[in-house]
């Protein structure tokens, strides 16, 4: 009895609260967030045989423009992924992803908010030889993504946020001293977990 009695009360309690996703309509978003990147292509660059998971950290802005449509910017930064030939290790690589895109929030009221989007990617890094540490630039390159996650307000104006996105792209330069020796293929999904902040409108 008295777990059922639990069970009601926490029913009434995310009930009474699911109204703590203010409008994000005319209002600017903070959001953090960390997580991991796995490349979707094994030759990541040009030869290679596989490369692994790797972490990831960013964020980026978001501005709502309805209540349920918002627009934002977002980086994000993987500082080391190892790429292997045969078994071994052969490279580090960092890759910097800058985005641009649109979101659509469904149930933008609610204290679970689900949302999808889209948009278009700049994608740069460096190479890094494992051996010798031999320098080399991966250029810049263009793509696009699309994202799908869940906000979970905690607050009014402060959410969990988890995320999945899938970034393709063109394949970009691999060069040495200027000269190009490859290619690499940014293709991956990025899993992030993180938090949001809305800013009041007064704060304007």
């Amino acid at each position: 009895m008295r777990l059922f009695h639990l069970v009601v009360a926490l029913i009434a309690v995310l009930i009474a609260n699911s109204a703590l996703a203010a409008s994000l309509a005319g209002r600017l978003g903070l959001t953090g967030k960390a997580g991991a990147l796995v490349p979707l292509q094994d030759s990541f660059v040009s030869s290679t045989s596989e490369t692994r998971t790797g972490i990831t950290a960013g964020g980026g802005l978001i501005y709502g423009i309805t209540r349920s449509l918002a627009v934002e910017v977002d980086m994000t930064h993987s500082p080391q992924l190892d790429v292997e030939i045969s078994g071994s290790k052969a490279y580090e690589a960092v890759l910097n992803d800058v985005a641009i895109g649109v979101q659509y929030r469904l149930f933008p009221d609610d204290r679970l908010v689900p949302f999808v989007g889209g948009g278009a990617d700049f994608i740069k890094g460096s190479l890094k030889h494992a051996v010798t540490g031999a320098p080399y630039n991966l250029d810049w390159t263009e793509g696009g993504h699309l994202n799908f996650g869940l906000d979970f307000f905690l607050a009014k104006g402060i959410a969990f946020s988890t995320e999945g996105r899938f970034l393709f792209g063109f394949d970009g330069d691999v060069k040495s001293g200027g000269t190009k020796v490859g290619t690499y293929d940014p293709t991956s999904f990025i899993g992030t977990v993180g938090f949001r902040l809305i800013i009041p409108q007064r704060a304007f």
